[in-house]
């Protein structure tokens, strides 16, 4: 009952508007009462979050795909990024729901907490330190360098997702925002015989590379058979 509530709520939420759409509206969808759907969800905001909730089983899913064991944590940093930017591209009302909407924010804000966030951003984060130890970048805070790639990452997906990449010539648009992401890494780079900015190695590159352990447990195992519509990669 919960997944076709929440697959009615979306559909409605993406086609009539969050604002407009309301609890009797997504009765009158499933063909059940207002009744029914307060027993499963306390409001429409409950509604929105658990719908957010199944974006990150999805985002989680492709992270974990992208943690291959062996990979230099460098070459991880950057198949990290690439793996977020794609999911944004490929779901940008999901990404804009996940980590934009005012009403899904209204519900962290009660809680003071934002575990599917946080589950993502540890992985992140868990990988700056073990490039840092590596000395694959330069030593420095860890959650400033953690936070400022994060940032870099979920700013260059919103101005993808809200067509603000207009300000950029035509033949770029399609990969600035990977651009960026990746020269910001090269920037941090301890491999200073190339220029900043420099194109990092590739997973190919680095198959003789001793395996290392990953960061991959950051990210728990989650449930590929949600019920959100959200496209494969």
């Amino acid at each position: 009952m919960r997944r076709l509530i929440t697959s009615a709520a979306q559909r409605l939420f993406l086609t009539e508007g969050y604002e407009s759409t309301t609890i009797r509206r997504i009765a009158e969808a499933i063909e059940y009462t207002p009744g029914a759907i307060y027993s499963y969800f306390k409001d429409k905001d409950a509604i929105l979050y658990a719908l957010h909730q199944q974006g990150f089983i999805e985002l989680e899913r492709r992270l974990l795909t992208t943690l291959t064991p062996g990979q230099r944590a460098l070459v991880q940093l950057r198949e990290l990024g690439q793996a977020f930017l794609a999911f944004s591209r490929d779901n940008p009302e999901m990404y804009h729901l996940m980590f934009v909407a005012h009403a899904t924010s209204r519900a962290l804000h009660a809680a003071d907490e934002w575990p599917e966030g946080k589950r993502v951003y540890d992985a992140l984060r868990g990988l700056v330190v073990r490039a840092i130890a590596e000395g694959e970048i330069r030593p420095g805070d860890p959650e400033v360098i953690a936070f400022g790639l994060w940032a870099i990452a979920h700013g260059a997906a919103t101005l993808e997702i809200c067509d603000r990449c207009i300000v950029v010539p035509d033949a770029r648009r399609a990969t600035i925002a990977a651009e960026a992401f990746q020269y910001l890494l090269g920037t941090m780079s301890c491999e200073s015989a190339s220029p900043l900015g420099q194109r990092l190695p590739t997973a190919e590159s680095d198959a003789g590379t001793e395996a290392r352990a990953g960061v991959g447990a950051a990210l728990p195992s989650t449930n590929p058979d949600g019920d959100l519509d959200v496209a494969e990669p």
